[in-house]
């Protein structure tokens, strides 16, 4: 059942995307006007075709989106890295301990009791007869 809302889900996004595309090629095409751009602080003019001014903002809206998104994305990328390096420390700190209570076992041998001393020689086979 998710597959099919999926997929009606993608073909309802590709729907209105097309139909958005083709507005605004209809808009670009209809509009050969001329306009005259004021910038602000530049006292200069700029004479272009309205769809040449129609395209360039919205160029300028989607490199500004992009580019807001992006930097707002830098914050969860230092997070996530943080994140990432206290848990390989984590890890190499418990891998250490679990190496170390292994030493610690290996080396640790039992000691004898003083009720059973035995003396490890190769000679205890002979004389243990006599």
């Amino acid at each position: 059942m998710s597959k099919i809302i999926y997929f009606f889900s993608k073909l309802f996004w590709f729907t209105f995307l097309l139909l958005f595309v083709i507005l605004l090629a209809i808009l670009v095409g209809s509009n050969s006007q001329s306009v005259t751009l004021y910038f602000w602080p530049i006292s200069g003019k700029l004479i272009i075709v309205t769809w040449l001014a129609i395209l360039l903002s919205f160029g300028t809206g989607l490199i500004a989106g992009a580019l807001i998104v992006w930097l707002n994305s830098f914050s969860s990328y230092r997070t996530s890295m943080k994140l990432k390096k206290q848990v390989q420390i984590s890890t190499r700190t418990n891998t250490t301990i679990e190496n170390d209570q292994y030493l610690e076992f290996r080396k640790s041998t039992k000691q004898p009791s003083d009720d059973n001393k035995q003396i490890n020689s190769p000679f205890n086979g002979f004389t243990q007869g006599f």
